[in-house]
């Protein structure tokens, strides 16, 4: 699978893992990303990456709510916020690093997926007993 990591005005690629037989519609779908070229077909395996980020992130929040205490829900509902208003401003940022470019949606949506996969398994973490 693909990854793309991004820093300041510079956008990397790096491959992961090794291509494999395609059998199954998910298998179809990681290999597409793996073979993607165009800035398009990143853009469309980066949007499914955040998508599925955002459930994890959905689901981990559910998952610590059930764990705390009246207070502490409404700390962690305050940093929630806080977390998404930096997440999309941050993702905002990076992507104006090329802005007008074709890869600013790119590296936009790169960006949001990265984070909100930390988030998730940040909020795991403190999920866990």
């Amino acid at each position: 699978m693909k990854r793309w990591f991004l820093r300041p005005a510079s956008f990397v690629c790096i491959a992961v893992g090794a291509s494999a037989q395609v059998s199954s519609p998910v298998a179809q779908n990681i290999a597409n990303c793996e073979n993607a070229v165009s800035t398009a077909e990143m853009r469309t395996c980066e949007a499914s990456r955040y998508a599925t980020a955002e459930q994890e992130l959905n689901m981990a929040y559910q998952a610590l709510m059930r764990h705390l205490d009246r207070a502490q829900k409404q700390k962690l509902r305050t940093a929630q916020q806080a977390w998404l208003h930096f997440r999309d401003a941050n993702a905002d940022f990076q992507a104006s690093m090329v802005e007008g470019g074709t890869l600013s949606p790119l590296i936009r949506v790169t960006s949001l997926a990265e984070m909100t996969k930390t988030r998730a398994e940040e909020l795991s973490r403190g999920a866990r007993p």
